[in-house]
């Protein structure tokens, strides 16, 4: 299993980490999956402070006609990441971007799944 990045997703986080030292965002990853591999099209900011619950995530999949695969955090922390263990989240993809001292972005690629409990496994990334 492995997940692409495209070029506007991509794009999108730059601009993100351009805005400040310390980005501080999260946000729903758009896009579709085929087979084994996440194809990340778009990202959808979510405004600061918020936590994504059963809820919310379905209301905003429906809006975005089913498109989200996963969740974004800028910078992740181990907090967001323990904070998708859960049902809604299982099977989704989950991408923690830092902005590194020369002003690139670095990126953790995991998928959330459960095997008598919830985890996150790291997968391959391609931008």
């Amino acid at each position: 299993m492995d997940a692409y990045l495209a070029a506007e997703a991509h794009q999108a986080l730059k601009a993100i980490g351009s805005l400040s030292a310390k980005p501080d965002l999260s946000g729903f990853l758009i896009g579709h999956k085929r087979g084994r591999r996440f194809f990340v099209e778009k990202i959808f900011p979510l405004p600061k402070g918020f936590r994504p619950t059963l809820e919310h995530y379905h209301g905003l999949n429906r809006l975005l006609d089913g498109k989200i695969i996963g969740f974004f955090a800028f910078p992740a922390d181990a907090k967001q990441k323990q904070r998708l263990l859960q049902p809604f989240a299982c099977g989704k993809l989950f991408l923690g971007v830092r902005l590194n001292k020369r002003g690139s972005l670095s990126f953790q690629s995991l998928v959330i799944d459960y095997d008598d409990r919830f985890f996150a496994a790291p997968i391959k990334l391609q931008k």
